[in-house]
């Protein structure tokens, strides 16, 4: 039985086309442009590292959407920590929570898509 990271590191392309399908439920529920540039180039980063694994492109735009996937996640825990002592606390508080999980998880792709095309 494989671990769940080696399973990540195989199925990375899939892994960023996810991720870049979070971004647009996010996008929708909070009907906001802004979160809609993480999600179409988690998911560029996934057709390219499908379809062009070995390419230059590929290198650099997969660690590089999971970068900004990662600044903005971070951007909108940073938004919703404003919120924690106002009447929205519980909203601002799940909201900072599910924000600062998907930046961990954007640093983890950073950092798989770097180590998986740089060998």
């Amino acid at each position: 039985m494989q671990s769940a990271t080696s399973f990540v590191k195989k199925n990375l392309a899939y892994v960023f086309v996810l991720f870049g399908v979070v971004w647009v439920a996010i996008a929708f529920l909070a009907g906001s442009a802004l979160v809609l540039w993480p999600a179409v180039a988690c998911m560029a980063a996934g057709v390219l590292m499908k379809f062009r694994p070995g390419s230059r492109l590929s290198l650099a735009w997969a660690p590089s959407a999971a970068i900004l996937g990662l600044l903005l996640s971070a951007y909108q825990a940073y938004v919703a920590v404003t919120l924690l002592s106002g009447a929205f606390v519980a909203i601002a508080s799940a909201t900072v929570a599910v924000f600062i999980i998907l930046a961990v998880f954007h640093l983890y792709l950073a950092v798989a898509s770097y180590s998986t095309m740089v060998r």
